[in-house]
């Protein structure tokens, strides 16, 4: 774990406000939830009528004034200056280790986003209505901060509905017990919602662009809304009324669902605050295992909705969740949205004009204890994303760093307009197609003269196409010498388009002293760090063409890797290079009549190990470690921080003046190369052993199934009514049952049920509503009578097991694997946890009670929160916390259970993590036998539930660790609790893997949470 470079923020909030959208500037003193008195969102109209001359701005953090946000057909702009919104979606509740959220979002920045995109999970923060907890793992407020401090604009997501694959889509569980329907304009359920929205809005009203206190730039109101009926419409415009009225200025937007459908535009009906109008596209659907979907274009159907606002992707896809039962694991929803389709889904919307992009997800995380939505994903969300569960970088990375740094380079992608595409000549593969945007505004006020940057993309016109083609094309440049009939322009050599491949061009582009006639190469970036650098990649061991043109001859000189031919046109002034892509070269450009260029020439492989960081006083370019965080000019001297995974080394370019370099807080030895690059040696981190979990202390943990415990304290079920007539009550049984009634919303419920028999009994029929995945174990008298799957089961009951006169009991444990999201508006989430109904022949009358989680919705451990426990005995006991007293457990090595029920195991690892360095630590479940046997394993870490194991439905066997969850120098408590279905069954084993280490990382401490003593003596 290492010390992070940056001082806590201490600023004060302003609580006086100045909005300015849209062109509409109101002057506001309000407190945090007092109303606006007028409307700080115009029609769309205003927007585009908005001036559009540029200024310069600077990321709002730096300066906290309030500034304006407007837009236009193209694109927002703030003051005045067009703006690219290149953002990734982070759940921070799936990444419950505060301090890592920072971690999270330097790799975002450090990869050419810039901006950030945040659902906020009501249910998360509120247990019970009128209660919120914004503290510990729950503090967005500091989430907010750090994404200011890390320079990234964000896109604010409070709902109330998210969907997002959280349970019950965001929504607190209690609201399932509402009559009226969700996500409609019923009196309480809409109540609820604004009483949400006041609460959060408090929040991220302070962290507001238009008002100087932050960096939230746009802010979505409800997500996805799948139902355009009159009573969702009146719902929707609701919610913006309120939003506005709680003092939100930033423009609103909501999400089209599926590639978009024209609702809610703005101004329309179901749009009459909005000023932005999104959709969310998903090309390749969400089956991990089987075909690819295919790219298409939409740019003019999205204009035909909304001609008069930039195109926005609210969701573009970045990967696909992977659900219980499936036959593939996250890392090949990875592969399935791999680095290929990632790219060709990054040129396809250049190509369509987005200059709002959010990639869902960018980091995934976990759906630990019981966040996450049945229906959609088990504890694991990794998603396929390019940053993994454990926070590592994978290739796709590199891949969004090479078009978040591109159109951050060339300002004029922002502007640019559809123009003819030029006529290809391809030859072999498949057919290609070719997009052309044109922009006349120039990219600053120094810039030497060009006809306007075009954006050339190339790519099979099916996405799915393997083949590879080469292509060539005439490039017109009228009335600046005619063009060219050929590029590229060397005999022989072409434009490689592979398959399941794209590239995107740069033409006739204008950047300081420098006219970039056109690449064949794609253009990473271009900066000036001590010298004008340019930097190309493409495709290894394809061929390369990069024409720039001078006053006069210059010289051309290769400073490192392999020879660049070059060519002077003195007709048309154009110097001319030729390459192939391959590993790295340097090359120097200089005497052509402007200031001297270092062109950086690599390949794809080549841009994971290549950042570009603002220093403060001037910009970085970094290549080779794993990961650049941050850059900061201290007199003559450059502070970096980063990561690597092995030595390697460090090549900088450093603004003029810069002498030494330090890393990590400490210093390096650097010299020069012979392109004034400092280079330097990295080490890389030292192998992390893990300790063996081998020895257990076991103990059973279902005294519940037996006739005679003493239920006494447990809550009756007796209601006969519900509010919501999906919870009952039971036809046979005449009362309601459903867990969510009595206050009990997650994880396992127990019920006991007492009767005095009519007559000899021979069957029972059990109707449990569990979600996907989920089970319940029956006993009578404390005879095991079997176990089931959701829905209905009929056991018999062994002649002699009860009599007529003689009181039993039926003791029934169901797990309730979350609530499902309303994703389709049809109250699916409402549906139900716990028994539904018992119908028990010859039972006469039956008196219920019911036992989930200690304290229901008013859980003792608020620190861990609703989310993190259920009603299993052991649960209730505390087992699962640091310190439970297990001395009098029986000692083992063996996790087999001897009969059905519920066993406890609980072992301690002491670590030694080593300070400086992030280490990735996980869980893995072994089983020899497959989906055979029928059992389930909740793993505690410390206290936290860190995830759910179903071996005969899978497929997940690793479980990452949130680094919150552990003690890295010291102690920790791993606790099992396994529910089997039959006897002899458990895992095989359960280990502790480290899943990598790096050098470097964000300092982290422990989550702040109760042990075992301090919560008995609450």
């Amino acid at each position: 774990m290492t010390q992070h470079p940056h001082p806590p923020r201490t600023r004060p909030r302003r609580l006086r406000r100045r909005a300015v959208v849209g062109g509409l500037a109101t002057g506001l003193a309000l407190s945090l939830f007092s109303p606006s008195p007028v409307s700080a969102h115009p029609a769309p109209e205003a927007g585009r009528a908005a001036a559009a001359e540029a200024t310069t701005h600077r990321f709002p953090g730096n300066d906290h004034r309030p500034h304006t946000v407007t837009w236009d057909e193209k694109s927002l702009k703030i003051d005045g200056e067009r703006l690219v919104v290149w953002s990734g979606e982070f759940h921070y509740w799936r990444l419950p280790s505060p301090d890592q959220w920072r971690d999270v979002l330097q790799k975002l920045k450090a990869s050419g986003f810039n901006a950030v995109s945040l659902y906020f999970f009501w249910g998360y923060h509120s247990s019970r209505p009128g209660s919120y907890d914004f503290g510990g793992i729950r503090d967005i407020d500091r989430l907010l901060t750090m994404a200011e401090e890390e320079g990234l604009y964000v896109i604010a997501r409070p709902g109330p509905y998210i969907n997002a694959e959280a349970s019950m889509g965001g929504l607190p569980p209690y609201m399932s017990t509402h009559g009226g329907e969700q996500r409609t304009a019923d009196p309480q359920n809409l109540a609820a919602d604004l009483e949400w929205l006041k609460a959060v809005n408090g929040i991220i009203g302070r962290h507001q662009i238009t008002d100087g206190g932050g960096s939230v730039l746009v802010y979505q109101v409800e997500n996805e809304q799948i139902d355009n009926s009159a009573e969702h419409i009146d719902y929707i415009e609701k919610l913006q009324s309120a939003v506005v009225e709680q003092g939100i200025t930033v423009p609103l937007f909501h999400n089209d669902y599926g590639n978009g459908h024209g609702w809610n535009v703005p101004g329309g009906p179901g749009g009459s605050r909005l000023g932005l109008y999104a959709f969310d596209t998903y090309p390749l659907g969400f089956d991990c295992a089987g075909g690819r979907g295919g790219l298409n274009d939409y740019e003019s159907r999205v204009r035909g909705y909304s001609p008069g606002t930039p195109v926005f992707i609210a969701e573009g896809q970045g990967g696909a969740f992977t659900a219980w039962g499936r036959d593939f694991q996250s890392d090949e929803c990875a592969k399935f949205t791999d680095e290929a389709f990632t790219r060709q889904f990054a040129v396809n919307n250049l190509a369509n004009g987005a200059t709002l992009s959010n990639t869902y997800m960018e980091y995934g995380g976990t759906n630990w204890g019981w966040t996450g939505d049945p229906g959609s994903g088990f504890t694991s969300y990794d998603y396929g994303a390019a940053i993994s569960e454990n926070r590592a970088i994978t290739p796709k990375l590199a891949v969004q760093k090479e078009f978040g740094y591109l159109q951050s380079a060339v300002k004029p992608i922002v502007s640019a307009a559809p123009d003819t595409a030029p006529g290809l000549t391809v030859t072999g593969g498949g057919p290609v197609s070719a997009q052309q945007r044109r922009s006349t505004e120039r990219a600053d006020e120094t810039s030497v003269s060009g006809n306007g940057m075009r954006l050339i993309t190339l790519r099979h016109p099916d996405s799915n196409d393997t083949t590879t083609s080469r292509v060539t094309f005439p490039l017109d440049l009228t009335g600046d010498g005619g063009g060219y009939a050929r590029v590229p322009q060397k005999p022989d050599t072409a434009i490689t388009v592979d398959g399941r491949d794209a590239t995107t061009l740069v033409a006739d582009y204008a950047f300081g002293s420098h006219r970039l006639v056109y690449s064949t190469s794609q253009l990473l970036t271009q900066l000036n760090a001590g010298r004008d650098l340019l930097v190309l990649d493409g495709a290894r061991g394809t061929d390369g063409e990069t024409v720039l043109r001078y006053a006069k001859r210059p010289k051309v000189t290769t400073v490192d890797g392999a020879p660049v031919e070059s060519v002077w046109d003195p007709v048309r002034k154009d110097l001319r290079l030729d390459y192939e892509h391959g590993g790295s070269r340097t090359v120097r450009i200089s005497g052509g009549g402007g200031r001297d260029l270092t062109v950086v020439i690599g390949d794809r492989e080549g841009v994971a190990g290549t950042w570009q960081l603002d220093a403060g006083s001037g910009q970085v370019l970094v290549l080779g470690p794993e990961l650049a965080r941050t850059a900061r000019v201290k007199g003559t001297g450059l502070d970096l921080t980063g990561d690597t995974r092995e030595a390697g080394t460090l090549r900088v370019f450093a603004p003029a003046g810069v002498k030494t370099l330090t890393w990590n807080n400490r210093a390096v030895r650097a010299e020069r190369d012979a392109s004034g690059a400092l280079v330097a040696r990295l080490p890389g981190p030292a192998a992390v052993p893990v300790p063996a979990l081998d020895t257990w202390r076991t103990s059973a943990s279902d005294p519940e199934r037996t006739a005679d415990f003493d239920d006494s304290a447990w809550t009756k079920a007796d209601r006969t009514t519900a509010a919501n007539p999906r919870h009952g009550p039971g036809a046979a049984s005449g009362v309601v049952l459903d867990t969510d009634e009595y206050g009990f919303h997650e994880g396992d419920t127990w019920y006991r049920g007492h009767y005095t028999p009519t007559e000899a009994g021979s069957t029972v029929k059990v109707t449990v509503k569990t979600g996907t995945a989920g089970h319940a174990l029956v006993w009578l008298d404390g005879h095991y009578l079997g176990a089931q799957g959701d829905g209905s089961a009929a056991y018999t009951v062994p002649d002699g097991l009860t009599e007529p006169g003689k009181p039993a009991v039926l003791a029934v444990l169901v797990r309730n694997m979350g609530q499902y999201e309303d994703w389709s508006s049809d109250g699916r989430s409402k549906g139900g946890r716990g028994l539904a109904d018992v119908d028990i022949a010859g039972a006469g009358r039956t008196q219920w009670r019911i036992q989930g989680a200690e304290g229901g919705n008013d859980p003792a451990d608020t620190a861990r929160g609703l989310y993190n426990n259920g009603g299993l005995y052991g649960e209730r006991r505390g087992w699962h916390l640091p310190g439970a007293p297990d001395a009098s457990w029986a000692s083992t090595g063996s996790l087999k259970s001897d009969r059905p029920g519920v066993r406890w195991y609980r072992t301690t690892a002491r670590l030694d993590l080593p300070k400086g360095a992030d280490t990735a630590l996980a869980l893995r479940i072994e089983d020899a036998g497959g989906r055979t046997d029928k059992y389930r394993v909740q793993l505690f870490v410390n206290g936290w539930n860190t995830g759910q194991y179903v071996n005969n439905v899978g497929p997940q066997q690793e479980f990452v660790i949130p680094s919150g969850f552990l003690e890295p120098d010291g102690e920790n408590t791993v606790a099992l609790a396994v529910t089997a279905e039959q006897s002899g069954v458990g895992p095989d084993s359960v280990r502790l893997v480290n899943q990598g280490t790096v050098l470097g990382g964000v300092a982290g401490r422990p989550n702040t949470a109760p042990d075992y003593a301090a919560l008995a003596a609450r």
